[in-house]
């Protein structure tokens, strides 16, 4: 799979900031990218259990591989990043869906909603 950075900050204007001062929460989603497996897990809960990628990601990051990052409240920044991340790479490069938002409501990081993705 390949993650045109250029072509994201186009479409997604305003993820400048994410993708350079916010650098290691894009380098977490860039290294997703790399797990087929991880990422074939992420694309069931959301196709056929409609459960949000970026739920899937943090709850898999901070709960089952236990690492530290996604235990704190994170900026308006972080979370519209991630959430561009998600919408590209479902709309873009994987193709044929749209966002449909949804309740997450995760205490630790702030985030309220966070879309998953219905196929068109």
């Amino acid at each position: 799979m390949d993650w045109d950075e250029e072509a994201f900050l186009k479409a997604y204007r305003g993820t400048e900031t994410f993708v350079t001062a916010e650098r290691g929460y894009y380098s977490l989603f860039l290294e997703l990218l790399k797990d087929r497996e991880r990422l074939s897990h992420i694309r069931f809960a959301n196709d056929v259990l409609q459960v949000p990628p970026l739920k899937t990601f943090i709850l898999h990051e901070r709960d089952v591989l236990n690492k530290d990052v996604f235990r704190e409240k994170l900026s308006p920044t972080v979370k519209r990043g991630l959430g561009a991340c998600f919408g590209y790479l479902y709309k873009c490069i994987y193709g044929g869906y749209e966002s449909e938002p949804s309740w997450f409501n995760d205490a630790l990081t702030g985030i309220k909603t966070a879309s998953y993705f219905k196929k068109i």
